[in-house]
């Protein structure tokens, strides 16, 4: 009875290893540079910070502070070559630099696949003059279907102080949580089990 007790315990804790190690799979466009909350940053740290990485994380700034109407916009696509019936759950974290957005002052949206999404995470999270943020939202799985996903940030408003609103994006992981695969599960359990057959053989010849 001991024995069976530990072939269900190592299954359990195999399938347990199996979701925590092997289910997440993670997209990164860009190189995190700055942390949450970093304020001040200058344009010119922004630009040396993104030298070197893919468009448009390189450090440019899209849009303009100082002139009316100048609101950032920019938009890439991750790819997901994920197989999409394993999809269980998405999300996407990005690094936002310089939207500007101060007590409850809502100043972008953003889209995925031209969907307008929930933007309420964005909202008030700013320092002023500019800062990063790091924010992570979650991802209608069904967006994945084709293996792909755009996403497109638009500046709308500006902070007080300022004409326009200039955006710049530091990087972005998509984490994709997926069906565990059975192959480890099947092969962590049939070697419980043979671990076990061979506990109780040798229980049984020590007796």
């Amino acid at each position: 009875m001991q024995t069976n007790r530990w072939v269900v315990a190592l299954a359990v804790f195999a399938l347990s290893m199996s979701s925590a190690d092997a289910s997440i799979v993670d997209f990164l466009l860009g190189e995190q540079d700055f942390i949450d909350g970093q304020a001040p940053i200058l344009a010119s740290e922004t630009l040396a910070a993104g030298r070197g990485e893919p468009f448009p994380f390189h450090g440019s700034l899209f849009g303009d502070d100082r002139n009316v109407g100048a609101l950032g916009i920019f938009s890439y696509t991750h790819l997901a070559p994920v197989d999409f019936a394993s999809i269980l759950s998405a999300t996407l974290t990005v690094g936002l630099i310089d939207h500007d957005s101060v007590a409850g002052n809502d100043t972008i949206d953003f889209f995925f696949d031209g969907v307008q999404q929930d933007d309420s995470a964005f909202i008030g999270i700013s320092t002023l003059p500019s800062s990063a943020s790091v924010v992570t939202v979650p991802v209608d799985v069904a967006l994945l279907a084709d293996g792909e996903l755009v996403v497109r940030f638009e500046a709308t408003g500006t902070a007080a102080t300022s004409s326009g609103n200039s955006i710049s994006p530091d990087f972005s992981l998509l984490s994709i949580q997926t069906i565990p695969e059975p192959g480890a599960v099947l092969i962590f359990g049939s070697g419980a089990w043979a671990w076990a057959s061979n506990r109780r053989s040798r229980a049984s010849r020590g007796a």
